[in-house]
């Protein structure tokens, strides 16, 4: 699985309001659930919750930790910065052959 960072753009969608604007940006992930560490991709990111293309299929209920590194110029970031996270995995499916699931962030914090 490759991963690139791209341009950032907001994402349409259809359903209900949410309570955070989500932003199609694809970062790489490490993403640990159960002592086991995956390497993911985001495809889309709020201030609460992410959406991740894994490796490894997880479940929903997992409790999850993850570090996504924001490359300066991303999401209006001025300088590069890691923001470690934790939360569960409220989401989890197959498309295309590959493992994605979504987690709600429940708390973080920049390094």
């Amino acid at each position: 699985m490759e991963s690139a960072t791209c341009s950032v753009s907001k994402v349409r969608d259809e359903r209900p309001a949410r309570g955070s604007v989500r932003y199609a940006v694809h970062l790489p992930a490490t993403v640990l659930a159960d002592g086991e560490q995956n390497e993911a991709v985001t495809a889309d990111m709020s201030a609460s919750g992410v959406l991740f293309q894994l490796r490894q299929p997880l479940h929903v209920g997992q409790e999850v930790e993850f570090l996504v590194e924001i490359p300066a110029g991303t999401l209006d970031f001025s300088h590069t910065a890691a923001v470690h996270c934790r939360g569960r995995i409220v989401r989890s499916y197959w498309k295309d052959g590959s493992p994605w699931a979504a987690a709600v962030i429940d708390e973080y914090r920049f390094q």
